[in-house]
């Protein structure tokens, strides 16, 4: 048995705390991560963009067909389409182009989205 005092040393653990060393590499890796999410969030906004833009083409073919049937005629006019029930998102501008009497196509169109806009054709029923 030892007769010493142990000095105030000997109390403290070896790894009081971090070095300057290992706190650079913590910011870095966390900087990475968040540089990885900002890119996937950007990615995911331009995808929720897009998706409104094709249903608002979608629910406007479905009025345009709907007016069709009450008055033998396409509407030229997003007015006219309003009042078959057609609800138009936010942010989407919708033009409607009546290409013959029995065929139009509808264009919407966001900024920031994947795209700048998309285009429905009734006569292929697609959305390009």
């Amino acid at each position: 048995m030892s007769l010493r005092k142990p000095s105030k040393k000997a109390n403290l653990p070896a790894d009081a705390g971090m070095t300057l060393l290992e706190l650079l590499v913590v910011i870095a890796v966390i900087g990475i991560l968040a540089s990885i999410a900002i890119q996937q969030v950007s990615l995911y906004r331009a995808r929720a963009i897009d998706a409104s833009m094709r249903s608002d083409l979608k629910n406007a073919a479905m009025a345009m067909e709907s007016y069709y049937g009450e008055y033998l005629e396409y509407p030229n006019t997003q007015a006219a389409i309003l009042l078959v029930g057609y609800r138009n998102t936010s942010g989407v501008s919708l033009t409607i182009n009546v290409t013959s009497p029995s065929s139009f196509t509808l264009t919407a169109a966001r900024p920031n989205g994947s795209q700048v806009s998309f285009v429905y054709d009734s006569t292929t029923g697609l959305i390009n």
